[in-house]
């Protein structure tokens, strides 16, 4: 309680005043005589209970630090009443009662309250305390209020001795408390460096399923997503809040989902039977959010709880539509092989009828003025075999490719048969103008027949209909450089312009590409064939369109330089007897060849021999050859069932003699032996079917090269 703050006291004066008068509360509470700092240099004051003055700073110090010394812990002091008054501009005193409880819990020093008087000065550094006056009351000092001294120091020995025990139970409880801090501070280090692996562990784990370019993902135990890696946004499109909380089932076609519903019911029986099942395979179509569709591999894990019960499943989807779409062509490539050996085999029995057919009707013309009944029908037999033959041949190469066999042949004689033949009985009209003054060509006659007629078919089935199909052909000189980086030299250029739907810019990048059609039937495999035929004959093939319009197809083929020269069937007559003779052995496993191959040679002028297969081949040249009268020539079937064939006994009979004249036959016209007869040893080639006028020129050309030499 404050009163009488007289207005003559300035407020700055006052609470300066009163906070010397605190402070001196506080060091007499606390023992602490350091306020003296505060005392004017006269300073007096009363001590020993107010009994004695002492006007030394100094000693008044000493005297109070013994007075403190009975009592070292702090008093707590209650100011009951403080007044503060002014006596001069410079002279003020405070007067204040108050309470003292010693530290000692419901003990106080006096019941009644004790007073501090304080005088203040003001001086040049500014208010200094210059008296103090402490007393108590005597009478209450004489009758026993003061606490006992003696008692007092008692007390606080059994304090001390309290707290001795209880400091050293404290620290033995600190000592226990530092034991089990330590392994609270090794258990959390540990738990921080778990913490830290798991965040490391979490990093690599996200670095991997967010930059792996394979799909992970996890579902529940009902198939619908609970988290899926960014690869799948850039594997098919969808966000991973696209995805998470979907079925599985949303992702599959029909025979994706059978093929998830397949193993699924295969785990779940090994479940039943108390077998835990690993990691499953299987391979489904994806649907892609821009309407594609893609092949992927997936490769699904259980994901089990504590008792091993199923609760999901995690694993990883890997894109595999390059891989599937060249499964899909091997497969094709696989029957197309097959094909190939079937094909094979046709072409080589049919060539061999056709031999025979086309051999016999040759040989019968030259019997037969042309005015005669039956030449024309002859003539026609004829041609219908060639067909039958080119068609033999279109469907080997078409199977199995192969190497050209080459001769001389007209364009313009190929695009005549083809084109009437493809577009006969359509609504296509075809308009063929190649002048005679184009030059021949040296190529594989069926395979570019196969050609123009892959692209007639492409340009009839572009007009359904109807419409109009132009063939042109002209003689073209290339330079060095040129857009289709051929060869420099002469070419025929023979262009197909037709009136169809045309081609999409899209699609015209890839019209060569195997297995690449845009029609639900096709293979797509017309015009990769006729890429491949032109390119092993040295030539370009390109494409133009107008979408809407019509496409206009151009092939350039190396020429000649002259014009086709047709062989006369009547030059045969006319040559006949043109050679110096002798013995041809004739080696065909097909006994209607040997007959009729011997018949022409014989009307030729030739003397013939017979014989089934290479081993006799070979017997009888040496035979032949030992009796001083050798073959002018042997005509040897490239192939024979179960014997040997005419490859490998060319071989046997050039090293008995190696000027001997060998001429290789074959109803595989696309055989590489054919092609390249001179790298096997023979002298040349002909391919079954033939005719009269063939055979006899490849015999004149034989001979005509033998007498050159020395």
């Amino acid at each position: 309680m404050e009163t009488n703050m007289p207005h003559s006291i300035a407020a700055y004066d006052y609470q300066t005043i009163r906070q010397l008068f605190d402070d001196y509360l506080r060091m007499y509470a606390s023992r602490d005589d350091r306020l003296m700092t505060y005392f004017s240099e006269d300073f007096s004051g009363f001590t020993g209970g107010g009994d004695f003055l002492v006007k030394d700073r100094e000693a008044w110090v000493a005297i109070t630090r013994q007075d403190f010394a009975q009592v070292k812990e702090p008093l707590r002091i209650e100011l009951k009443d403080l007044s503060i008054q002014s006596l001069a501009d410079t002279i003020a005193v405070a007067t204040g009662f108050f309470t003292i409880h010693l530290p000692i819990k419901d003990h106080i020093l006096s019941r009644e309250t004790a007073r501090l008087v304080l005088i203040f000065r003001k001086e040049s550094a500014g208010w200094k305390i210059s008296h103090s006056s402490i007393s108590i009351p005597y009478y209450l000092v004489r009758k026993g209020e003061v606490y006992p001294l003696e008692e007092l120091v008692e007390r606080n020995q059994f304090l001390e001795e309290q707290i001795a025990e209880r400091t050293i139970q404290l620290s033995e409880a600190n000592a226990a408390l530092q034991r089990t801090n330590q392994i609270l501070a090794r258990e959390i280090a540990e738990h921080h460096k778990a913490e830290q692996a798991l965040r490391e562990s979490e990093a690599h784990f996200r670095l991997l399923t967010e930059n792996a370019s394979d799909v992970v993902w996890k579902v529940d135990s009902d198939y619908r997503f609970t988290y899926i890696s960014p690869a799948d946004e850039r594997m098919r499109g969808y966000r991973a809040d696209e995805v998470i909380g979907h079925h599985v089932f949303e992702l599959f076609d029909e025979e994706g989902i059978a093929s998830l519903m397949k193993t699924a019911r295969q785990r779940q029986e090994a479940e039943k039977n108390g077998i835990l099942t690993g990691a499953k395979t299987f391979e489904a179509r994806h649907r892609c959010k821009d309407g594609r569709w893609l092949w992927a591999e997936i490769r699904s894990t259980p994901e089990r709880d504590s008792q091993g019960a199923i609760i999901g499943y995690y694993g990883m989807t890997r894109e595999i539509t390059e891989r599937k779409e060249q499964e899909k062509e091997q497969l094709k490539i696989e029957k197309l092989e097959s094909l190939g050996a079937l094909a094979g085999g046709i072409a080589h029995d049919f060539n061999n009828i056709l031999t025979g057919i086309m051999g016999n009707i040759t040989y019968a013309q030259l019997f037969l003025d042309a005015t005669h009944r039956s030449f024309k029908a002859l003539v026609e037999a004829e041609k219908a075999s060639v067909r039958a033959g080119e068609l033999a041949r279109q469907l080997l190469t078409f199977a199995r490719g192969g190497e050209p066999v080459k001769k001389v042949i007209s364009l313009q004689h190929v695009a005549n048969e083809t084109v009437s033949l493809v577009l006969c009985g359509s609504n296509v009209k075809g308009i063929i103008e190649i002048p005679d003054s184009i030059h021949a060509i040296e190529a594989d006659e069926g395979q570019i027949s196969q050609v123009v007629h892959n692209i007639v078919i492409n340009a009839a089935q572009a007009m359904p209909e109807g419409g109009m199909l132009t063939v042109t052909a002209q003689n073209e000189t290339l330079c060095t450089e040129n857009s289709m980086s051929l060869p420099g030299g002469n070419y025929v250029r023979l262009s197909f312009v037709d009136q169809g739907c045309g081609i999409p810019d899209g699609d015209l990048k890839r019209i060569f590409d195997p297995y690449f059609t845009t029609k639900p039937s096709g293979s797509g495999l017309g015009l990769a064939s006729a890429f491949s035929i032109v390119s092993r004959h040295g030539g370009h093939i390109g494409v133009a369109s107008i979408p809407g319009t019509g496409t206009t197809v151009t092939i350039h083929l190396p020429s000649i330089n002259e014009e086709y020269s047709p062989i006369q069937t009547d030059a045969v007559s006319q040559t006949i007897g043109d050679h110096a003779g002798g013995i041809i052995l004739v080696m065909d496993d097909e006994e209607m060849i040997r007959k009729m191959t011997a018949e022409m040679l014989e009307h030729l002028g030739y003397q013939a021999m017979i014989c089934e297969n290479g081993s006799e081949a070979v017997a009888q040249h040496k035979a032949a050859w030992e009796s001083g009268t050798p073959f002018s020539a042997v005509i040897m079937d490239l192939t024979i069932p179960g014997g040997m064939g005419g490859k490998e006994a060319a071989q046997h009979i050039l090293a008995l003699d190696p000027k001997a004249h060998l001429i290789v036959s074959s109803g595989y016209s696309d055989d590489p032996v054919m092609s390249d007869f001179a790298t096997h040893g023979f002298s040349g080639a002909i391919a079954k079917p033939y005719k009269m006028p063939a055979f006899r020129q490849l015999l004149v050309s034989m001979e005509s090269e033998r007498k050159k030499l020395p």
